[in-house]
């Protein structure tokens, strides 16, 4: 579980709730529980957690103002491990970060705060070999904030995934939209709840979702629940989501030009999660899900 890879110039390595190393930029550092982002340029970072099995670590990070900060986050979470963020988006600061999950039947809870006009995209890459709870919540406080929200899930073996995001618009003028698409195999199972709330008063906010899974076995369990909790009229929200069944057609047909049953599920796989690139509009975000997903079923 200790095993990871820096591939990025600046990094912190967080094991078991301590910093075991860092290579900071100027005006980016970690003290008592809390990593602050004071940049006037732009960086990037790579943050790793590493947590034993029972281990729980809390972490919260705080944006400044105007601050453009891009984020790619490695978990590595042993059995039962449990990790709590927040994170602080302070006016007109931009975040960008992509998530990749290594863990194994761990949770992650993270609490999202953006205040007026700041920019989140966040991307999940949830492959991990275990089960895991994902709770993913975000908090719209300042007028004009922005948050989009991209998945892609896998859930094979005996695995049980269960995810949980919740857009809430506190403010008014905001804008919210997630994309979630999984796949399941074998016997796993798979849960995506995706919650929208606009509470009353926050007039020409938009809330968005899209929640897809894909199943390849008849033992498979798969719910993609979407929920729309609105208290304003002038403002705009819409919903999808689907479970549907693996085309045994698209299966036989890639057979029958050569390629094995394993490669054609890996090749049906990376395609049914590909959606999730083609939404983003950040270029470190799309090479790292590329770069991802490009690993399913290999």
């Amino acid at each position: 579980m200790n095993k990871y890879v820096l591939n990025s110039e600046f990094y912190i390595v967080f094991n078991n709730g301590d910093c075991q190393e860092s290579h900071l930029p100027d005006r980016v550092c970690y003290q008592e529980g809390v990593l602050s982002f004071d940049n006037i340029q732009p960086v990037e970072v790579q943050v790793i957690y590493l947590l034993d099995k029972s281990q729980s670590m809390d972490l919260c990070i705080k944006v400044a103002s105007r601050s453009e900060v891009s984020l790619i986050e490695s978990k590595l979470l042993d059995s039962q491990a449990s990790l709590h963020k927040t994170m602080m988006i302070a006016n007109d600061a931009i975040m960008h970060v992509f998530s990749e999950n290594t863990s194994q039947d761990a949770k992650s809870e993270e609490d999202i705060y953006l205040k007026e006009n700041a920019v989140c995209q966040y991307g999940y890459a949830e492959l991990s070999d275990e089960s895991f709870d994902g709770q993913y919540h975000y908090y719209l406080q300042g007028e004009g904030a922005d948050v989009k929200v991209r998945m892609a899930i896998l859930s094979k073996a005996k695995e049980k995934k269960h995810f949980e995001v919740l857009i809430e618009h506190l403010a008014p003028h905001t804008y919210g939209q997630m994309d979630n698409y999984g796949v399941v195999k074998d016997e796993g199972k798979l849960v995506i709840d995706g919650i929208g709330t606009i509470t009353k008063g926050q007039h020409g906010s938009a809330s968005h979702q899209t929640n897809k899974i894909m199943v390849f076995d008849a033992k498979c369990v798969a719910s993609a629940n979407p929920y729309l909790y609105i208290d304003e009229y002038d403002v705009k929200a819409s919903h999808a989501a689907g479970v549907g069944k693996m085309d045994e057609e698209h299966l036989y047909y890639l057979q029958s030009r050569g390629l094995s049953k394993k490669q054609a599920m890996h090749l049906i796989t990376y395609g049914y999660l590909k959606p999730v690139i083609e939404v983003v509009d950040n270029e470190m975000l799309k090479e790292r899900f590329e770069k991802a997903l490009s690993k399913v079923g290999a």
